[in-house]
Protein backbone atom coordinates (compact mmCIF):
# COMPACT_ATOMS: atom_id res chain seq x y z
CA UNK A 1 0.00 0.00 0.00
CA UNK A 2 1.07 3.61 -0.58
CA UNK A 3 2.05 5.67 2.48
CA UNK A 4 3.46 9.19 2.94
CA UNK A 5 6.62 8.86 5.01
CA UNK A 6 8.36 11.69 6.85
CA UNK A 7 12.12 11.62 6.22
CA UNK A 8 13.15 14.92 7.81
CA UNK A 9 12.60 18.66 7.49
CA UNK A 10 11.05 19.42 4.09
CA UNK A 11 11.38 15.79 3.04
CA UNK A 12 8.47 13.40 2.61
CA UNK A 13 8.07 10.54 0.15
CA UNK A 14 5.40 8.14 -1.03
CA UNK A 15 6.60 4.66 -0.15
CA UNK A 16 5.23 1.15 -0.52
CA UNK A 17 4.54 -0.75 2.68
CA UNK A 18 2.81 -4.07 3.22
CA UNK A 19 -0.83 -3.98 4.29
CA UNK A 20 -0.88 -4.82 8.02
CA UNK A 21 -2.81 -7.80 9.37
CA UNK A 22 -4.88 -7.52 12.55
CA UNK A 23 -3.40 -9.80 15.18
CA UNK A 24 -4.96 -10.71 18.53
CA UNK A 25 -6.37 -7.62 20.24
CA UNK A 26 -5.91 -5.45 17.12
CA UNK A 27 -8.18 -3.89 14.46
CA UNK A 28 -7.25 -3.01 10.87
CA UNK A 29 -8.95 0.13 9.53
CA UNK A 30 -9.26 1.11 5.87
CA UNK A 31 -8.77 4.88 5.80
CA UNK A 32 -11.47 7.11 4.29
CA UNK A 33 -10.04 10.54 5.16
CA UNK A 34 -7.17 11.91 7.23
CA UNK A 35 -6.84 15.55 8.24
CA UNK A 36 -3.61 17.45 7.57
CA UNK A 37 -2.76 18.69 11.04
CA UNK A 38 -0.65 21.63 12.21
CA UNK A 39 1.68 19.09 13.81
CA UNK A 40 2.36 17.58 10.37
CA UNK A 41 3.10 21.06 9.03
CA UNK A 42 5.32 22.02 12.00
CA UNK A 43 7.29 18.77 11.55
CA UNK A 44 7.70 19.46 7.84
CA UNK A 45 9.13 22.90 8.63
CA UNK A 46 11.05 22.33 11.84
CA UNK A 47 13.43 19.65 13.05
CA UNK A 48 12.90 17.62 16.19
CA UNK A 49 9.11 17.26 16.25
CA UNK A 50 8.69 13.88 14.56
CA UNK A 51 11.13 11.05 13.93
CA UNK A 52 12.25 10.23 10.37
CA UNK A 53 10.65 7.03 9.13
CA UNK A 54 7.23 7.91 10.57
CA UNK A 55 4.23 7.67 8.26
CA UNK A 56 2.31 10.91 8.83
CA UNK A 57 -1.36 11.34 9.64
CA UNK A 58 -3.20 11.13 12.96
CA UNK A 59 -6.67 12.67 12.40
CA UNK A 60 -8.36 9.87 10.55
CA UNK A 61 -11.69 8.19 9.96
CA UNK A 62 -12.25 4.92 8.19
CA UNK A 63 -13.99 1.56 8.04
CA UNK A 64 -13.07 -1.54 10.03
CA UNK A 65 -11.50 -4.06 7.64
CA UNK A 66 -10.33 -6.82 10.01
CA UNK A 67 -10.97 -7.60 13.67
CA UNK A 68 -8.34 -9.58 15.54
CA UNK A 69 -9.07 -12.33 18.02
CA UNK A 70 -10.29 -11.18 21.41
CA UNK A 71 -11.56 -7.76 20.28
CA UNK A 72 -15.10 -6.94 21.42
CA UNK A 73 -17.30 -4.06 20.34
CA UNK A 74 -16.15 -3.68 16.74
CA UNK A 75 -17.20 -5.47 13.55
CA UNK A 76 -16.10 -5.40 9.93
CA UNK A 77 -17.83 -2.47 8.20
CA UNK A 78 -18.05 -0.21 11.27
CA UNK A 79 -17.16 3.44 10.66
CA UNK A 80 -14.65 4.69 13.21
CA UNK A 81 -12.44 7.61 14.12
CA UNK A 82 -8.85 6.82 15.08
CA UNK A 83 -7.82 8.82 18.16
CA UNK A 84 -7.16 9.84 20.88
CA UNK A 85 -3.79 10.05 22.62
CA UNK A 86 -3.69 7.74 25.62
CA UNK A 87 -3.42 4.00 24.96
CA UNK A 88 -2.47 2.52 28.27
CA UNK A 89 -3.70 -0.93 29.24
CA UNK A 90 -0.99 -0.87 31.91
CA UNK A 91 -2.82 1.98 33.63
CA UNK A 92 -0.10 4.61 34.15
CA UNK A 93 -0.51 7.20 36.93
CA UNK A 94 -2.19 9.80 34.69
CA UNK A 95 -4.62 7.34 33.15
CA UNK A 96 -5.54 6.11 36.64
CA UNK A 97 -6.39 9.64 37.81
CA UNK A 98 -8.48 10.41 34.71
CA UNK A 99 -5.92 12.50 32.79
CA UNK A 100 -5.26 10.27 29.73
CA UNK A 101 -3.99 13.17 27.60
CA UNK A 102 -0.90 13.05 29.83
CA UNK A 103 -0.47 9.27 29.49
CA UNK A 104 3.22 8.35 29.70
CA UNK A 105 2.78 5.80 26.90
CA UNK A 106 0.62 7.87 24.53
CA UNK A 107 3.28 9.59 22.45
CA UNK A 108 5.11 6.47 21.36
CA UNK A 109 1.88 4.59 20.61
CA UNK A 110 -0.07 7.22 18.66
CA UNK A 111 -0.09 6.35 14.93
CA UNK A 112 1.51 9.12 12.89
CA UNK A 113 3.13 10.68 15.98
CA UNK A 114 5.19 8.04 17.79
CA UNK A 115 8.67 7.14 16.52
CA UNK A 116 8.43 5.04 13.36
CA UNK A 117 4.69 4.51 13.63
CA UNK A 118 2.38 3.86 10.69
CA UNK A 119 0.03 6.85 10.46
CA UNK A 120 -3.02 7.42 8.29
CA UNK A 121 -1.58 9.15 5.24
CA UNK A 122 -1.93 5.62 3.94
CA UNK A 123 -4.57 3.17 2.77
CA UNK A 124 -4.76 1.23 6.03
CA UNK A 125 -3.87 1.74 9.69
CA UNK A 126 -3.50 -0.89 12.38
CA UNK A 127 -5.10 0.06 15.70
CA UNK A 128 -3.13 -1.83 18.34
CA UNK A 129 -5.23 -0.51 21.24
CA UNK A 130 -8.74 -0.38 19.72
CA UNK A 131 -10.69 0.07 22.96
CA UNK A 132 -9.03 3.47 23.49
CA UNK A 133 -8.07 4.41 19.93
CA UNK A 134 -11.28 3.71 18.02
CA UNK A 135 -14.48 5.72 18.44
CA UNK A 136 -17.64 4.81 16.46
CA UNK A 137 -18.85 7.45 14.01
CA UNK A 138 -22.64 7.98 14.17
CA UNK A 139 -24.57 7.25 10.97
CA UNK A 140 -25.82 10.85 10.79
CA UNK A 141 -22.24 12.22 10.74
CA UNK A 142 -20.54 12.22 7.33
CA UNK A 143 -16.88 11.35 6.82
CA UNK A 144 -16.26 14.99 5.87
CA UNK A 145 -17.67 16.08 9.23
CA UNK A 146 -16.16 13.24 11.26
CA UNK A 147 -12.60 13.93 10.07
CA UNK A 148 -12.86 17.27 11.89
CA UNK A 149 -13.10 15.50 15.24
CA UNK A 150 -9.52 16.40 16.15
CA UNK A 151 -9.91 20.17 15.93
CA UNK A 152 -13.29 20.26 17.67
CA UNK A 153 -12.15 17.85 20.39
CA UNK A 154 -8.97 19.85 20.97
CA UNK A 155 -11.06 23.00 21.41
CA UNK A 156 -13.59 21.20 23.61
CA UNK A 157 -10.81 19.92 25.87
CA UNK A 158 -9.42 23.47 26.13
CA UNK A 159 -12.82 24.86 27.03
CA UNK A 160 -13.25 22.17 29.68
CA UNK A 161 -9.80 22.95 31.10
CA UNK A 162 -10.97 26.52 31.75
CA UNK A 163 -13.35 27.84 34.41
CA UNK A 164 -15.79 29.11 31.78
CA UNK A 165 -19.32 29.96 32.83
CA UNK A 166 -22.20 31.13 30.66
CA UNK A 167 -22.25 34.90 30.30
CA UNK A 168 -18.48 35.37 30.47
CA UNK A 169 -16.70 37.68 28.06
CA UNK A 170 -13.98 35.79 26.22
CA UNK A 171 -11.35 36.27 23.55
CA UNK A 172 -10.03 33.69 21.10
CA UNK A 173 -6.57 34.44 19.73
CA UNK A 174 -6.12 32.64 16.43
CA UNK A 175 -9.00 31.88 14.08
CA UNK A 176 -7.60 28.83 12.36
CA UNK A 177 -9.17 25.41 12.59
CA UNK A 178 -8.99 25.15 16.39
CA UNK A 179 -9.85 28.80 17.01
CA UNK A 180 -12.95 28.61 14.81
CA UNK A 181 -13.95 25.41 16.61
CA UNK A 182 -13.51 27.20 19.94
CA UNK A 183 -15.66 30.12 18.81
CA UNK A 184 -18.50 27.75 17.92
CA UNK A 185 -18.29 25.85 21.20
CA UNK A 186 -18.18 29.05 23.26
CA UNK A 187 -21.23 30.40 21.44
CA UNK A 188 -23.11 27.15 22.04
CA UNK A 189 -22.05 27.23 25.72
CA UNK A 190 -23.53 30.71 26.24
CA UNK A 191 -20.59 33.12 26.15
CA UNK A 192 -21.64 36.70 26.81
CA UNK A 193 -19.36 38.23 24.18
CA UNK A 194 -16.68 36.66 21.97
CA UNK A 195 -13.81 38.59 20.42
CA UNK A 196 -11.77 36.72 17.82
CA UNK A 197 -8.25 37.90 16.97
CA UNK A 198 -6.50 37.02 13.71
CA UNK A 199 -4.38 38.74 11.08
CA UNK A 200 -6.24 37.15 8.15
CA UNK A 201 -9.33 39.02 6.96
CA UNK A 202 -10.73 35.78 5.57
CA UNK A 203 -10.48 34.05 8.93
CA UNK A 204 -11.93 37.03 10.77
CA UNK A 205 -14.95 36.81 8.46
CA UNK A 206 -15.25 33.08 9.18
CA UNK A 207 -15.06 33.76 12.92
CA UNK A 208 -17.96 36.21 12.67
CA UNK A 209 -19.97 33.72 10.59
CA UNK A 210 -19.39 31.04 13.20
CA UNK A 211 -20.46 33.02 16.23
CA UNK A 212 -17.91 35.66 17.20
CA UNK A 213 -19.37 39.07 18.10
CA UNK A 214 -16.28 40.96 16.99
CA UNK A 215 -13.15 40.05 15.00
CA UNK A 216 -10.02 42.18 15.28
CA UNK A 217 -6.61 42.19 13.61
CA UNK A 218 -3.59 42.48 15.92
CA UNK A 219 -1.71 44.36 13.19
CA UNK A 220 -4.47 46.78 12.21
CA UNK A 221 -5.56 47.97 15.66
CA UNK A 222 -3.64 50.94 17.10
CA UNK A 223 -3.83 49.36 20.56
CA UNK A 224 -5.45 45.93 20.57
CA UNK A 225 -5.23 45.48 24.34
CA UNK A 226 -6.87 48.85 25.02
CA UNK A 227 -9.64 48.05 22.54
CA UNK A 228 -10.46 44.74 24.21
CA UNK A 229 -10.27 46.21 27.70
CA UNK A 230 -12.65 49.00 26.70
CA UNK A 231 -15.09 46.38 25.42
CA UNK A 232 -15.14 44.66 28.79
CA UNK A 233 -15.55 47.43 31.32
CA UNK A 234 -11.94 48.57 31.18
CA UNK A 235 -10.79 45.24 32.60
CA UNK A 236 -10.22 42.80 29.75
CA UNK A 237 -11.59 39.37 28.88
CA UNK A 238 -12.52 36.93 31.65
CA UNK A 239 -10.78 34.13 29.74
CA UNK A 240 -8.52 34.19 26.69
CA UNK A 241 -8.10 31.01 24.64
CA UNK A 242 -4.80 31.02 22.73
CA UNK A 243 -5.43 28.82 19.69
CA UNK A 244 -2.77 29.91 17.19
CA UNK A 245 0.30 28.24 18.67
CA UNK A 246 3.12 30.79 18.75
CA UNK A 247 5.05 32.71 21.35
CA UNK A 248 3.73 35.96 19.88
CA UNK A 249 0.09 34.95 20.25
CA UNK A 250 0.59 33.78 23.85
CA UNK A 251 1.99 37.26 24.50
CA UNK A 252 -1.10 38.82 22.92
CA UNK A 253 -3.38 36.60 25.02
CA UNK A 254 -1.69 37.78 28.22
CA UNK A 255 -2.34 41.39 27.24
CA UNK A 256 -6.07 40.84 26.66
CA UNK A 257 -7.02 39.04 29.88
CA UNK A 258 -8.23 40.85 33.00
CA UNK A 259 -6.53 40.60 36.36
CA UNK A 260 -7.48 37.30 38.06
CA UNK A 261 -8.54 35.96 34.64
CA UNK A 262 -7.37 32.89 32.76
CA UNK A 263 -5.24 32.28 29.70
CA UNK A 264 -5.68 28.79 28.25
CA UNK A 265 -2.87 27.78 25.87
CA UNK A 266 -4.52 25.45 23.35
CA UNK A 267 -2.27 26.07 20.35
CA UNK A 268 0.93 24.05 20.09
CA UNK A 269 4.33 25.57 19.43
CA UNK A 270 7.92 24.46 20.19
CA UNK A 271 9.02 28.11 20.55
CA UNK A 272 10.28 29.47 23.89
CA UNK A 273 7.68 31.70 25.59
CA UNK A 274 9.84 34.83 25.54
CA UNK A 275 6.82 37.10 25.04
CA UNK A 276 5.62 36.91 28.65
CA UNK A 277 7.29 37.33 32.01
CA UNK A 278 6.67 36.04 35.49
CA UNK A 279 5.67 39.43 36.87
CA UNK A 280 2.64 39.51 34.55
CA UNK A 281 1.41 36.23 35.94
CA UNK A 282 2.21 37.11 39.56
CA UNK A 283 1.26 40.78 39.77
CA UNK A 284 -2.12 40.35 38.09
CA UNK A 285 -2.75 36.86 39.50
CA UNK A 286 -3.44 35.41 36.05
CA UNK A 287 -4.06 31.68 35.79
CA UNK A 288 -2.00 30.39 32.86
CA UNK A 289 -3.04 26.86 31.89
CA UNK A 290 -1.95 24.43 29.22
CA UNK A 291 -4.38 22.25 27.30
CA UNK A 292 -3.24 19.25 25.29
CA UNK A 293 -5.20 17.08 22.86
CA UNK A 294 -8.41 15.38 24.03
CA UNK A 295 -9.87 12.14 25.35
CA UNK A 296 -11.89 9.45 23.61
CA UNK A 297 -14.96 10.56 25.60
CA UNK A 298 -14.49 14.11 24.31
CA UNK A 299 -14.55 12.76 20.74
CA UNK A 300 -17.85 11.03 21.54
CA UNK A 301 -19.25 14.32 22.86
CA UNK A 302 -18.18 16.16 19.71
CA UNK A 303 -19.89 13.53 17.56
CA UNK A 304 -23.09 14.04 19.58
CA UNK A 305 -22.82 17.80 18.95
CA UNK A 306 -22.45 17.09 15.24
CA UNK A 307 -25.43 14.72 15.24
CA UNK A 308 -27.61 17.42 16.78
CA UNK A 309 -26.47 20.11 14.34
CA UNK A 310 -24.81 22.17 17.08
CA UNK A 311 -21.57 22.69 15.13
CA UNK A 312 -21.16 24.65 11.91
CA UNK A 313 -18.90 22.34 9.89
CA UNK A 314 -19.52 23.96 6.48
CA UNK A 315 -16.38 25.80 5.41
CA UNK A 316 -14.12 24.04 7.92
CA UNK A 317 -12.87 21.36 5.50
CA UNK A 318 -11.75 23.35 2.49
CA UNK A 319 -9.94 20.81 0.34
CA UNK A 320 -9.52 17.05 -0.03
CA UNK A 321 -6.38 15.91 -1.82
CA UNK A 322 -5.54 12.41 -3.10
CA UNK A 323 -2.76 10.58 -1.29
CA UNK A 324 -0.60 10.77 -4.42
CA UNK A 325 -0.59 14.59 -4.09
CA UNK A 326 -0.20 14.78 -0.30
CA UNK A 327 3.50 15.67 -0.50
CA UNK A 328 2.75 18.70 -2.67
CA UNK A 329 -0.19 19.73 -0.47
CA UNK A 330 1.97 19.54 2.66
CA UNK A 331 4.55 21.85 1.08
CA UNK A 332 1.75 24.27 0.15
CA UNK A 333 0.39 24.28 3.70
CA UNK A 334 3.87 24.90 5.09
CA UNK A 335 4.07 28.07 3.00
CA UNK A 336 0.80 29.69 4.10
CA UNK A 337 -1.48 30.18 7.10
CA UNK A 338 -4.65 30.82 5.09
CA UNK A 339 -6.42 27.39 4.85
CA UNK A 340 -8.63 26.15 7.68
CA UNK A 341 -8.40 22.38 7.19
CA UNK A 342 -7.33 20.08 4.36
CA UNK A 343 -7.61 16.31 4.33
CA UNK A 344 -6.06 13.40 2.44
CA UNK A 345 -8.12 10.70 0.73
CA UNK A 346 -6.20 7.47 -0.02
Amino acid sequence: MKSLQYDGVGAVALVDRPVPTAGPGEVLVRISLCGMCGTDVHAYRQEGILFPGTVLGHESVGVVEQVGAGVAGFAVGDRVAIGAPGSCPEGCYYCRIGRPTLCVNAFERTPGIGPGTQGAFAEYVLARYPQRQLVPVPAAVSDEQAVLFDIYSTAWHGLRRSSFQAGMNVAVVGAGAIGLSMVQLLRAAGAGHITAVNRSAKKRELALAMGADLALSPTEEDDLAARVKDLYGGLGADIVYECAGSAATVGIAMQLVRSAGEVIVVGTSPEPLDTINGIQVQLFEIDLKGSFAYTDDEIRTVFRFMERGMLHTDGMLERIVPLAEADVALAELAATSQPVRWAVRP
